[in-house]
């Protein structure tokens, strides 16, 4: 077998591996909840810096909070058994956690 036929196959058959591998990580991703449940509200991220909240079942969304374009969220978890929404939020390469405060509209630092 000459070596570029030997290439052509080693990398078609690295390539056909690969995308086995790929599809059930891909699956396990679109499984996932794009929403959070707590305290009788589903919670989810936008892009900019925006929190929604919805109280119909994923139905219709409201807007609770917009920390603003500057900031990322990237995490956010309900944590304490229930007791507790985090929010991880990035700022300039950095992270911070925030928690929702008692009131359920003010983000408290963690």
């Amino acid at each position: 077998m000459e070596r570029r036929t030997f290439l052509k196959l080693a990398a078609s058959a690295a390539v056909a591996a690969a995308s086995q591998v790929a599809i059930p990580w891909a699956a396990a991703a679109a499984a996932a909840s794009p929403y959070v449940s707590f305290a009788g509200s589903l919670y989810r991220t936008r892009g900019g810096g925006k929190i929604e909240t919805s109280t119909d079942g994923g139905r219709s969304w409201a807007l609770h909070s917009d920390l603003g374009d500057m900031y990322t969220i990237t995490k956010l978890a309900v944590v304490r058994r229930n007791t507790r929404l985090r929010l991880t939020v990035g700022y300039v390469g950095r992270t911070f956690p925030l928690v929702l405060g008692r009131d359920k509209r003010s983000w408290l630092t963690a």
